[in-house]
């Protein structure tokens, strides 16, 4: 097994896809961390001014992310793709499809940002929020979302780089958007120098200037990887390949899409009990989103290696490969679950001195072991079977329990039973354990290896 987790230096220069779990896994990990560290800032800065401006900004939030999953699941079928040509060592079909992932996701940016910009008092209306908080989050949503184009090309640098065995390119994004975030957070909202300007726009300001900053990182270093994205790449126009790619990045946006639309009911739900529980949710979310984090990095690596054997036709070394990250996320997220929870008193101070929003976050902690457990399932093999390319079967999956058990779950017992915010959490737990079962079973039974070929037997086109 050593031999996945490791490679030398001089085989990842000759081949991309020789490249080891950990190489893959640990800046993925670190990236990660970052990447929730930045949502963290800003919930840590506007804490300190107002706790309905903190549920008002992760409402906003929720749509702006219904985009940036969006995007990524755009970028995740072509990258799909573009790992199996990287295996068959098909440099044409890598030109052509991060050709495609880019130009797709520069078109998705500007069409969402022009969408928030001049839209984004309707579609707050519906989530039962104070007038006030209405008005911080509009605020917010037309600064952070009209910008959202940044973010979706450099999701797609990002995941170029990282397929070319960049592994180090999204740490260094990443870790410069936290710099540059959470010096203009400090700056506009603490104002040590003298700037007159609502925290809010300074907030969603900080936000934007650190993604541009990461893309342009982002896009000095994708130059440098050979492959060339340009609309000459496009010409004639692979139809074919672009209709490849989207067999996954369709049913796997949806799939996104699906679990984000269900967070953004759920949410609508958990407001029914009031604003308080809302704000217990934000300050929870921020806190348990950190527990998953080295099984989200090993799932993500995963799909990588998958996808290089799978294009290369090694099927048994796949399977050896989820089964060791599936193993590692369970572990990791249940000690770091446990973590959490014996010290759950003093991060849930760092938010809130608020002792009625403490105790609901402090059992809400409790309930979360379950969720984790679930969730290592699925963050280990959704990655494995995306890198199949077995994605309408996740989809059929994640739609059905979503929207039955998570936002149904949500309704009956955090409404009709009265159980409020601990009813929805048990919801999601009952979610996550469905999901990571089912799709544990559809792994084992091997469907996906028919689908997997003849996505091999159109990708060897051109060679």
């Amino acid at each position: 097994m050593s031999q996945f987790f490791w490679a030398s230096k001089k085989a990842r220069m000759e081949d991309p896809s020789a490249v080891g779990l950990g190489q893959l896994a640990f800046p993925l990990l670190m990236e990660n961390l970052l990447r929730c560290t930045v949502g963290l800032v800003n919930v840590t800065f506007l804490s300190h001014i107002s706790d309905s401006i903190v549920s008002a900004i992760s409402v906003a939030n929720q749509y702006i992310m219904v985009i940036q999953v969006l995007a990524m699941s755009i970028s995740m079928g072509t990258i799909t793709c573009l790992n199996q040509a990287i295996g068959m060592h098909n440099r044409r079909k890598m030109e052509t499809l991060s050709s495609i992932a880019f130009f797709s996701n520069l078109l998705l940016g500007l069409l969402a940002g022009a969408f928030f910009l001049f839209c984004s008092g309707p579609i707050l209306s519906i989530m039962k929020l104070e007038p006030a908080s209405i008005g911080y989050a509009r605020t917010y949503m037309q600064i952070a979302g009209g910008a959202i184009v940044i973010q979706s090309v450099e999701i797609v640098l990002n995941d170029l780089c990282r397929s070319m065995g960049r592994t180090k390119t999204p740490l260094m994004v990443n870790l410069l958007v936290n710099i540059v975030n959470l010096s203009c957070c400090y700056l506009f909202i603490f104002q040590p120098i003298p700037i007159h300007i609502d925290p809010v726009i300074g907030v969603a300001l900080a936000n934007v200037l650190g993604r541009l900053a990461g893309l342009t990182v982002a896009a000095i270093v994708a130059g440098r990887t050979g492959i060339r994205i340009s609309l000459k790449a496009l010409r004639p126009f692979p139809w074919e390949d672009l209709k490849l790619a989207l067999s996954i990045g369709i049913p796997g946006g949806m799939n996104n899409i699906a679990y984000m639309l269900c967070q953004l009911v759920t949410t609508s739900i958990i407001s029914m009990s009031g604003e308080m529980m809302v704000t217990a949710k934000v300050y929870v979310s921020n806190l348990v989103q950190y527990i998953a984090l080295v099984g989200m990095a090993f799932g993500s690596a995963s799909a990588l290696m998958i996808g290089y054997r799978i294009g290369a036709g090694k099927y048994d070394e796949a399977k050896t490969i989820r089964r060791i990250v599936t193993r590692v996320a369970l572990l990791s997220n249940a000690f770091f679950s446990i973590l959490l929870i014996l010290f759950r008193a003093p991060l849930m101070r760092i938010f809130t001195d608020n002792e009625a929003i403490l105790q609901i976050g402090m059992t809400i902690i409790l309930i979360d072991f379950v969720v984790e457990i679930g969730r290592a399932l699925n963050n280990s093999l959704s990655g494995a079977l995306q890198a199949t390319g077995d994605v309408r079967y996740q989809l059929i999956v994640n739609q059905s329990s979503g929207w039955f058990v998570s936002v149904g779950g949500s309704y009956v017992l955090g409404i009709l039973f009265g159980l409020n915010l601990y009813g929805v959490w048990i919801a999601f737990a009952l979610d996550e354990l469905t999901r990571g079962l089912i799709l544990l079973r559809r792994w084992r039974s091997e469907r996906w290896l028919t689908d997997a070929e003849r996505r091999r037997s159109i990708l060897a086109k051109d060679a």
